[in-house]
């Protein structure tokens, strides 16, 4: 039976515009239809709307999606979060922005899958169904979505944000490396970031 928990888009509609991984023969799925498994009481998700009057001032920025009941804020962070440099300072500047106004923040980067460890890790979440299968690599040559094509930034922050994620970050680093092609994969560039990060940490 086909697992019917694709690649994450950032809706339902980008999913179904963007359909089937010719590689992996995988389809997308919105973090929309995610959301109703991870939270099925939950109604109220606000999608791509301006802030708007919070405690008296007005925030003009635009949450990909935000719960009131929840008080929680989720981006889905794309490519040209990696790629551009003044998008990665942009992004730290709305998760402190959003945290002292009172939201939570959960920020889910393109190369991560909502498998159930995942969302346990991001949401506190257990979900009893199968979610997506995290030995399936988000990263390829074919996507141009590997560290080869992201900014310097961009790349310490893929290998922080890997940490977290463990098993996914194993699948794409052994998925990277037998494509065989270090030139536009940039492995080495994410498996020493990652290296320097996890030394720092532990000394």
């Amino acid at each position: 039976m086909t697992n019917k928990w694709g690649f994450l888009r950032e809706t339902a509609a980008l999913a179904n515009k963007a359909g089937i991984d010719k590689d992996t023969g995988l389809h997308r799925t919105g973090l929309d239809d995610y959301l109703k498994v991870i939270f099925p009481e939950i109604d109220d998700w606000i999608h791509d709307k301006t802030l708007g009057l919070v405690n008296g001032k007005l925030y003009r920025s635009r949450p990909d999606y935000r719960s009131e009941k929840l008080k929680l804020i989720i981006e889905f962070d794309g490519l040209q979060h990696y790629t551009k440099p003044d998008i990665i300072e942009k992004d730290l500047k709305h998760t402190e922005l959003y945290q002292n106004i009172g939201y939570k923040v959960v920020r889910i980067p393109y190369f991560i899958q909502l498998s159930n460890k995942a969302v346990k890790h991001l949401f506190d979440v257990d979900v009893s169904e199968e979610l997506f299968n995290e030995t399936i690599s988000s990263l390829g040559i074919e996507g141009q979505n590997t560290p080869a094509y992201l900014c310097q930034a961009g790349v310490k922050r893929m290998a922080n944000e890997f940490k977290n994620f463990p098993e996914q970050y194993k699948t794409n680093l052994d998925f990277l490396k037998k494509q065989n092609n270090p030139f536009r994969t940039g492995v080495e560039f994410l498996e020493n970031e990652f290296k320097n990060q996890t030394s720092s940490q532990n000394n």
